[in-house]
């Protein structure tokens, strides 16, 4: 794989994991070659209620279209996408996106954490965004921002993960049911070595 690996042994994350997790940033060929992998999990994130853009009913087709403009962003580097494999099928992935904007260059946004319904509450979750955070601060993105719905597992796992919220936006958007949602923003200042202040 034309990747850079993040090697994380999941007993040093949690005593209920078992074996090895690899996690890597892929490059689009990669990306290309599990498009059914990927799109299986966003079509279950999705049926499971997940708030990630979409509504239902969500076709496998929506899917794919999702993923293929995903690919076009990671062959662009305008985000990297952050996938964790075990036994060398994915599990979850995560995407980060490089703010392009010339007053931008210290900041980065995080995108659709997703994971495996099978492997939920394992902490894939937190091995990705530890992943992230350790890419972001080499690329000295010293500052991240996330959105995420307000009540739901992400808001636990980002706050358990020293983020920091930013604010609440009432009636953000609709869930997949189409039942309307606050988001909680978040951020997170990372120390990359230099004031970007």
């Amino acid at each position: 794989m034309n990747a850079k690996a993040f090697q994380v042994t999941l007993r040093q994350l949690y005593s209920q994991l078992r074996g090895e997790m690899e996690i890597s940033i892929v490059d689009r060929a990669y990306a290309a070659q599990n498009l059914d992998r990927l799109a299986t999990i966003l079509v279950q994130s999705v049926e499971d209620g997940a708030v990630v853009g979409f509504v239902l009913p969500f076709s496998r087709e929506q899917s794919e279209a999702y993923w293929l403009s995903v690919f076009n962003a990671i062959a662009e580097q305008e985000r990297l996408l952050f996938c964790a494999t075990i036994d060398g099928q994915i599990v979850g992935m995560v995407q980060l996106y490089l703010s392009p904007e010339p007053n931008a260059p210290h900041r980065a946004e995080i995108f659709k954490l997703l994971v495996h319904r099978d492997f939920q509450g394992r902490g894939v979750g937190t091995a990705l965004m530890l992943a992230v955070e350790t890419e972001a601060v080499r690329l000295v993105r010293s500052l991240l921002i996330l959105d995420t719905v307000l009540g739901g597992a992400g808001e636990r796992l980002y706050r358990r993960l020293g983020w920091r919220e930013i604010g609440v936006v009432p009636h953000h958007f609709v869930d997949p049911h189409g039942a309307a949602k606050a988001s909680v923003y978040f951020m997170k200042f990372l120390d990359c070595g230099r004031d970007d202040a």
